[in-house]
């Protein structure tokens, strides 16, 4: 059901927030943004007419929105109902990328609340690689990244892909087995890195992660690797059943990664759901109170770098802040958006400082339907929620 007009909810965020912080750099930005832009208005003007007769004769590729504008972006396909609100991603220019779990899609969410196919054909399997992401077949996606130069990473059935701006879908790692180690110098393609985990279930979680250079790193349950120049993967850290503590001890897997502006990879696992900061050094510290984070649920927690720099988790209705290897509360849903409880499972941080969230299927056992909202100066808006099901 979309809705007509905004809800707003309310937040709790503790004395001297980090959250306003985040704001502020992310408006620094922004303004920097805007002087770079103005600097080059001269020139993009001066060149319209040549542009315009470009795009005129299909030369320059444009994507084009509900509303009939032209813009800049990944291709899109048809006009489809989101129905279940999995793994996000925001690209720099503010587009929200959503994977639906429920038919094996990833979609972008348009600026009239509507939602258009990005890569996926609804049918799960592999298929499509060198051709329109639209018509590729996708299965389990389990993350969603955006690198620096606007490229969709997907992760999905046991492989990394990625959508160039061209809209042309590859592989670029994986072979859709199920996760075995992977060799220092392996080929990207000939690695196994397995299918989404489910707790017990033996399987691995494939996860994906850029560093602010751009480079690329995946983790696979039992082991973050990173992806080289020469389209070989380097593990960086593995879990094995003799070593440092943390390996035997509270971090049995890994799930869920993200490096922050120093370089330094936190990755969240779910035996203690506890968070773990590796350092370029190899030096491994668990983040302080770690281990109260999740402690109901027993998920992994969500890590994602935010225009700062700084790592960003999730622990419920909760966001924190990784900060000098503890934990910081930045702010807590106190009140339900459109009557519903909310939990900040999946969230991305998108240009303007907005954060948008959803929630994992099935909302834990409090929620009868999923959400997707954005939050901005502690004021959040519902842009999105489940339909409900008939009784009939």
């Amino acid at each position: 059901m979309l809705l007509d007009h905004d809800h707003e909810a309310t937040v709790s965020t503790p004395a001297g927030s980090e959250l306003d912080a985040l704001f502020r750099e992310a408006r620094r930005r922004q303004r920097r943004r805007w002087a770079v832009r103005a600097a080059a208005a001269i020139a993009v003007v001066g060149c319209a007419v040549v542009l315009a007769s470009t795009i005129g004769s299909g030369g320059v590729r444009r994507t084009i929105t509900e509303r009939g504008r032209l813009e800049g972006g990944l291709p899109m396909g048809a006009v489809v109902p989101l129905r279940t609100a999995g793994p996000l991603a925001v690209a720099p220019d503010g587009a929200v990328y959503v994977a639906d779990v429920a038919s094996h899609r990833v979609l972008v969410r348009l600026p009239g609340g509507r939602f258009r196919v990005i890569a996926g054909t609804g049918s799960a399997g592999f298929s499509g690689d060198g051709g329109p992401a639209t018509r590729a077949e996708l299965s389990t996606i389990t993350d969603l990244a955006v690198s620096p130069t606007g490229s969709l990473y997907i992760a999905a059935g046991g492989r990394v892909r990625v959508v160039a701006a061209d809209g042309v879908i590859r592989t670029i790692a994986g072979d859709g087995r199920r996760a075995r180690r992977v060799a220092n110098g392996t080929g990207e393609l000939s690695a196994s890195l397995g299918s989404p985990r489910t707790l017990g279930a033996g399987l691995s979680w494939l996860a994906i992660a850029f560093s602010p250079q751009g480079q690329l790193y995946l983790s696979t349950g039992s082991q973050i690797l990173r992806l080289t120049s020469r389209r070989t993967l380097v593990p960086v850290r593995d879990v094995v059943s003799t070593g440092p503590r943390f390996l035997r001890g509270d971090l049995r897997s890994f799930g869920p990664l993200a490096v922050d502006g120093q370089g330094n990879i936190d990755v969240s696992g779910v035996n203690g759901w506890a968070i773990w900061q590796l350092a370029p050094s190899g030096k491994a510290t668990e983040v302080a109170d770690a281990a109260s984070a999740r402690r109901s649920g027993g998920n992994y927690s969500v890590l994602e770098r935010g225009p700062d720099g700084s790592v960003y988790g999730e622990d419920g209705p909760t966001m924190l802040l990784i900060q000098g290897h503890r934990l910081v509360r930045v702010f807590t849903f106190t009140s339900r958006v459109a009557g519903e409880f909310f939990w900040l499972n999946y969230f991305a941080f998108g240009p303007h400082g907005t954060i948008y969230a959803d929630e994992l299927p099935g909302g834990n056992g409090f929620e009868a339907r999923q959400q997707l909202v954005s939050l901005r100066h502690r004021g959040v808006t519902l842009l999105w929620e489940q339909p409900k099901k008939s009784n009939g």
